[in-house]
């Protein structure tokens, strides 16, 4: 009986554990996807000054996460976002606005798909 109670509460801390990595995640993906965001909206807005510098500041804090990402995300998704980022970048850096659209769009999405991948589903289970 002791045997079936461990291993019941290790489960339930593994269940813990992974709801607590769900929650990280969303907030560390939220956080990024609003720094884009705002310095897309800068591009629009011809402010391409601003827009470097709030892209940069968001590569800066996806790099910076590396102690997490490296143990709890695959190395092609780290290395997507972080080719997304660079492309971005270089588009802003070409101070077109309807250039940036298309690695905007791309950001994005990868950044989307990290945040998704790890949520429970049915179908994830079984």
């Amino acid at each position: 009986m002791i045997k079936e109670i461990i291993a019941t509460i290790l489960l339930l801390l593994v269940f813990a554990g992974a709801l607590i990595n769900i929650s990280c995640n969303d907030k560390m993906v939220y956080s990024l996807e609003d720094e884009v965001k705002a310095a897309m909206e800068s591009a629009i807005d011809g402010d391409f000054d601003n827009a470097k510098s709030q892209l940069d500041t968001a590569a800066e804090h996806w790099l910076s996460l590396d102690g997490y990402t490296h143990i709890f995300i695959r190395h092609s998704e780290i290395d997507s976002v972080t080719d997304a980022f660079f492309n971005l970048k270089s588009t802003i850096y070409e101070e077109e606005a309807g250039a940036c659209e298309g690695a905007y769009g791309q950001l994005m999405a990868h950044l989307e798909s990290i945040r998704t991948m790890e949520h429970i589903r049915f179908g994830s289970i079984f």
